[in-house]
């Protein structure tokens, strides 16, 4: 009852604490002597001084209510010693055992067996709670142990136990040259805070486990160039003679071998890679899962490798020597990123059974068989100048010129130059090559107009990158105005339907519209090329006779060619990835070039996509700066292919283009490099620090320091002007004195 009315505590070891406001005392004082003097006044001596009592009393409260006493009690008293455990987290405790529960499941009910126990999980770091799943990366049995250390400093823990598979990667475990393997002393804490008992999960034998160790590939390749990728696969634990090995590129089958293990179980397989397409490409190897193995996830590993062209190759074919074909040859070998293979002034069939010997011609012999079957896809543009293919390809035309039309659907790049042997002059019409290129063919009659020209740059030509000479869109159309008349072109019937005309004839029609000059097509994953003119020769005096040189002819043909052969960089969205091959949690930015049809920097796009891969998909979404780049942070924690998707578009929505690309998160996980528990460290672990380690075969209770304990100091304060018992003295002894004064007659 006491304790009700005073809150508890009154009469405990403690003092009092006056915790009220100054102005409310002096208030209450106030209206205390105000009170007092009106019970002291002269009037009817009945219950005067029972009144004047009662009023004294209930000021006293008033003032004490006031005042907000407080009573503060304070002391120490000693707790037993807490017991800590320590549960691994990391992935190797998802190892299944041969009884089908997993180490994860061995240890959570470990700990559950130990009442009373503050639980902690860890991996590479500390982390309080039981954990939920056996999912972080490493192992650091010394870092938990300096963890729990720095947490109970000046403490002393009655127990500490360690629950894990001993399979530690924070370096606790050195190992000397005889292999003679020992505890780090200096890893661990110079002072454990209570006694260790170390619990093993998982028995110490060999793992089923079937591998692959490691993808040896370069980070990147040549085009066109072969380039080896080794696999080395391991096997423990499971009767293995021979394994399957699958190499992918990009999710699309790139090879298999069969391999031999050795005594120890290893072996390798070896790829032969030839890539025909340049770009980033994802390798990954991969091995069957066979019955037995406990740890699948590790059956494949990924390695992405960046095919770049060292030099671009070309194939210059002319059917005659001319202006045109001297300033095309000295174009292609004076630039030291073009491999030229060229031929022209060639021995044709006729020449061949004029019944002269090979050793009085002149002429060298032409191997187009060779050229335009086996050799083709090495190519990474074959240029047609003024070429007619009827004196040199006999009976094999059908099979070569389909050859040609198959190579550019595969990716291959045409460029078909005019002349008195090209065009229907060289009867391509109605031919496998005359479906691929940009203009249609079957001209009748006189398939030639002799008269010079200028042509004249269309509305696509105005943007298109092979037409863009300069930068500003103005100076390009002027620069092409200025430039010198061409002598004659070849006619046909009109573009073809998916071509764009570049350049057109001032006057010429070519059915509905004018003729069509340059033109261009994209056919299947190839480009093709038409300049229906033999005298482009003629742009290289443009300048040259202001002292400026050949550029407007050379920037032309270097446009042409990397529009033809695809260039990345010649895009008008760009995709870039510093690197091809991270590892986990690695920074890794990707940077997006975003260009107008005039391949100026376009400011404020939205570049929006995604960032796919086996665990799902991240989205992009970000606009570039002034300069027309944007920058954004991909994922890099789940190791394997990525492949980033990306569009830009204008602010109203119109499209600018779209991008791919792909990078691979490469390093093997450590925590399934090694599974076999690891008994033998465990042991010397307990050993050093004079601690208990207990096997997977039985249970022991854990060491228990019965000294232990902590200090616990105790701090009470029981509010005496919010109990029960002032307000009642002072509600009370107001409330009678009231009554009395109205009984005595006094007001």
């Amino acid at each position: 009852m006491i304790d009700w009315l005073t809150g508890g505590g009154l009469f405990s070891s403690g003092h009092l604490v006056i915790t009220g406001a100054p102005w409310a005392m002096v208030v209450a004082v106030v209206l205390s002597v105000l009170a007092l003097w009106l019970a002291a006044r002269p009037g009817p001596i009945a219950g005067r001084w029972a009144e004047l009592t009662l009023t004294a009393v209930g000021c006293l409260a008033l003032v004490a209510l006031a005042a907000r006493p407080v009573w503060l009690a304070e002391g120490e008293r000693t707790e037993p010693g807490r017991v800590v455990v320590l549960v691994d987290a990391s992935r190797s405790m998802g190892i299944t055992e041969p009884d089908g529960s997993t180490r994860f499941a061995a240890a959570l009910a470990l700990a559950h067996r130990i009442d009373g126990a503050e639980v902690y999980h860890f991996g590479g770091d500390l982390r309080p709670g039981e954990p939920a799943l056996p999912d972080l990366d490493a192992t650091d049995i010394a870092g938990a142990l300096q963890g729990i250390t720095r947490r109970y400093a000046g403490e002393k823990l009655a127990s500490v136990v360690l629950i894990t598979d001993g399979i530690d990667r924070g370096g606790l475990v050195t190992t000397a040259e005889d292999g003679t393997r020992t505890i780090d002393r200096t890893a661990l804490p110079a002072q454990l805070s209570g006694p260790l008992t170390v619990y093993q999960v998982g028995r110490e034998r060999a793992v089923g486990d079937v591998s692959v160790v490691d993808v040896h590939a370069g980070s990147f390749a040549f085009l066109r160039a072969p380039f080896s990728i080794e696999v080395e696969v391991a096997a423990t634990g499971v009767k293995l003679d021979a394994v399957p090995v699958t190499l992918t590129r990009n999710g699309q089958p790139a090879g298999s071998r069969r391999i031999t293990l050795d005594e120890q179980g290893h072996g390798r397989a070896v790829f032969e890679i030839t890539p025909d397409t340049p770009g980033r490409f994802v390798y990954e190897a991969s091995v069957p899962v066979p019955e037995g193995d406990m740890v699948p996830s590790n059956n494949s590993l990924s390695r992405a490798v960046r095919v770049v062209r060292d030099r671009v190759r070309v194939l210059q074919v002319c059917g005659s020597p001319s202006m045109d074909q001297k300033f095309m040859r000295l174009f292609l070998k004076e630039d030291p990123g073009i491999d030229l293979v060229s031929f022209f002034i060639l021995r044709t069939q006729a020449d061949m059974g004029s019944g002269y010997s090979p050793d009085e011609l002149s002429l060298i012999e032409f191997p187009y068989r060779r050229l335009f079957d086996d050799d083709l896809s090495t190519f990474d543009l074959v240029i047609l100048q003024n070429f007619d293919y009827a004196p040199y390809f006999e009976h094999d035309a059908p099979t070569l010129l389909g050859n040609l039309a198959e190579y550019v659907r595969n990716g291959g790049a045409i460029a078909f130059l005019g002349g008195d042997r090209s065009f229907d002059l060289g009867k391509y019409a109605d031919t496998a090559l005359a479906d691929v290129l940009p203009v249609t063919l079957g001209v009748p009659g006189d398939a030639v107009d002799l008269a010079p020209f200028s042509p004249t740059l269309t509305e696509a030509g105005a943007r298109h990158p092979v037409t863009r000479l300069v930068g500003d869109p103005a100076e390009n159309q002027a620069l092409w105005a200025r430039l010198p008349a061409l002598d004659g072109t070849n006619l046909s019937l009109g573009p073809a339907k998916d071509a764009a005309v570049l350049l057109e004839h001032p006057s010429l029609k070519a059915g509905a519209g004018p003729l069509p000059v340059l033109a261009v097509r994209q056919v299947g994953l190839g480009r093709t090329m038409s300049l229906s003119v033999d005298s482009s020769w003629r742009w290289s005096f443009a300048e040259a006779g202001k002292g400026g040189g050949n550029q407007a002819y050379l920037r032309f043909w270097k446009s042409a060619m990397r529009w033809l052969v695809g260039d990345p960089d010649d895009q008008a969205v760009v995709l870039d990835l510093p690197r091809e091959n991270v590892e986990p949690d690695e920074p890794l930015r990707a940077s997006v070039q975003v260009r107008d049809a005039g391949f100026q920097p376009v400011a404020g796009a939205t570049v929006r996509g995604a960032v796919d891969s086996a665990e799902g998909s991240v989205g992009v979404d970000v606009q570039t700066d002034a300069s027309g780049v944007a920058t954004f942070e991909v994922p890099t924690a789940k190791r394997g292919a990525h492949r980033v998707k990306i569009t830009a578009t204008t602010a109203d929505g119109r499209s600018l283009g779209a991008a791919e690309t792909v990078y691979a998160v490469v390093t093997r996980d450590p925590e399934l490099d090694r599974v076999t528990p690891d008994g033998e460290a465990l042991r010397a672990l307990a050993s050093s620090v004079g601690g208990r380690f207990v096997g997977p075969d039985g249970y022991t209770e854990p060491l228990v320091d019965p000294e232990a304990g902590r200090v616990v100091r105790d701090r009470r304060e029981s509010p005496l002007w919010a109990a029960p018992g002032l307000g009642i003295v002072f509600g009370g002894t107001v409330s009678i004195a009231w009554w009395l004064r109205r009984r005595g007659g006094r007001r």
